[in-house]
């Protein structure tokens, strides 16, 4: 499938795109008056490493993804959950809670969406305020514990037999006490408190309307594509010519005589018969609900058009002879060949034929143009395929405009060119 056919094929199912873009935007505008609005807050803090030795004063490093996964821990938002008085209704009061980490640095970004730009800015605060309480309490602990290990210390000296090296070693461990229980851990500070939101977030009105148009659009390229493959008929010639191949097909959207003119000018230009020596036996078959005989009188009224040109002298490829001297009046270079609907009578016909024309419309089952292509490439006969807009209900369809009509330039391989007759042969 090229991108000239796929655009076709659009261009054919265009009430379909139409349709799924309208239902599309349909849509968008649905989700975008039912949904809820919601408010946006966010609040920023820095993490700073804690203490790990109190006495020497060594800082752990900051795994800021950890502390990512803490700050949205269940832990830190019951904290949140009491210190907004919503204790026992639910530990995590928050609809959407998005806990970002900058890369490459101890920066933690706590966005919080809810019902009401208060309530957002709010829970998101006191989320970042609760888990800088819990960094802190674990410092402390930290601290704690150190103190209570020297103060088993002193007491333990305490105990011993007084001497000057022991009275010395209490006096540095109470030192070293105070200096401890002095210090402050600071494991960081909330550089940016949360503001209630002026509008709400999310996309907006014109954002999912544009978001449920496009989506409209893919889907009804999608479902067009889908109804132009399982369409059983032909509906264009683009289409006609993916399914067969290497057939030529000769199509025109009006169906004047002009596409007449070119197609008996591909049948005789590829069927390779001289016509000094005899007719060029055309199997003409129609697969579509068209009159025969008017297919069969257009078709050579074009192929008299391709033999003798009443403007100019046709160009030959050998010689420079005009019509008038180079044919005769009661000869003929065009027998129709007719066949049956049945296969046996289609391979009989084909048989005894130089070329065949298969008439269609875009109505017709592309399954039965295929097949019978198939059928005469089995007994090896050459086909041109002609493509004609589906037939009115009027009479006189073979005059029409055919003064008017371009005239191919024909070559052929004889100087003596028969002129085209009506001889029609049974198969």
């Amino acid at each position: 499938m090229t991108i000239t056919y796929v655009l076709n094929a659009l261009a054919r199912r265009w009430l379909i795109l139409a349709l799924a873009v309208v239902l599309g935007a349909l849509a968008g505008g649905a989700f975008a008056a039912a949904a809820p609005n919601r408010y946006a807050a966010t609040a920023s803090l820095v993490v700073l490493p804690v203490v790990s030795n109190p006495l020497t004063g060594v800082r752990e490093e900051v795994n800021i993804r950890t502390e990512q996964e803490i700050l949205g821990s269940p832990e830190v938002a019951r904290r949140a959950a009491e210190s907004l008085g919503r204790a026992g209704t639910d530990a995590t009061p928050w609809a959407d809670v998005e806990i970002a980490a900058p890369s490459g640095s101890q920066i933690l970004q706590v966005q919080v969406r809810a019902d009401t730009p208060q309530k957002a800015a709010d829970s998101a605060n006191a989320i970042a305020t609760s888990y800088l309480e819990l960094r802190q309490e674990d410092a402390a602990r930290a601290t704690d514990q150190y103190l209570e290990e020297v103060d088993q210390q002193i007491e333990d000296l305490s105990s011993e037999t007084s001497t000057p090296a022991n009275a010395g070693l209490i006096e540095r461990l109470q030192q070293q006490r105070s200096s401890v229980a002095l210090s402050e851990p600071s494991p960081g500070r909330i550089i940016g408190e949360a503001a209630p939101p002026t509008g709400p977030s999310g996309p907006g009105l014109t954002v999912t309307l544009a978001g449920g148009t496009m989506a409209g659009l893919l889907l009804g390229i999608a479902v067009a594509l889908l109804r132009e493959r399982l369409d059983p008929k032909i509906r264009s010639a683009d289409r006609l010519a993916l399914a067969i191949g290497p057939v030529p097909v000769i199509s025109s959207r009006s169906g004047d005589h002009a596409q007449w003119v070119r197609l008996a000018d591909e049948v005789l230009r590829r069927s390779g018969v001289d016509t000094s020596t005899g007719p060029i036996r055309v199997l003409l078959h129609s697969s579509a609900p068209i009159v025969a005989e008017a297919a069969e009188r257009e078709f050579l009224s074009a192929a008299r058009r391709v033999l003798e040109d009443r403007s100019a002298d046709p160009i030959w490829e050998q010689g420079g002879s005009s019509v008038e001297t180079a044919i005769r009046p009661d000869s003929r270079c065009v027998a129709i060949v007719r066949s049956g609907s049945y296969r046996t009578s289609l391979v009989q016909a084909a048989r005894s034929s130089d070329i065949a024309v298969i008439i269609a419309t875009p109505g017709t089952v592309l399954d039965e143009v295929t097949d019978l292509i198939v059928t005469l490439q089995e007994c090896q006969l050459d086909a041109v395929v002609g493509l004609a807009p589906e037939p009115r209900a009027r009479q006189g369809a073979s005059e029409r405009a055919r003064d008017d009509a371009p005239m191919p330039r024909h070559r052929s391989g004889s100087t003596d060119a028969p002129e085209a007759g009506t001889v029609a042969v049974e198969a």
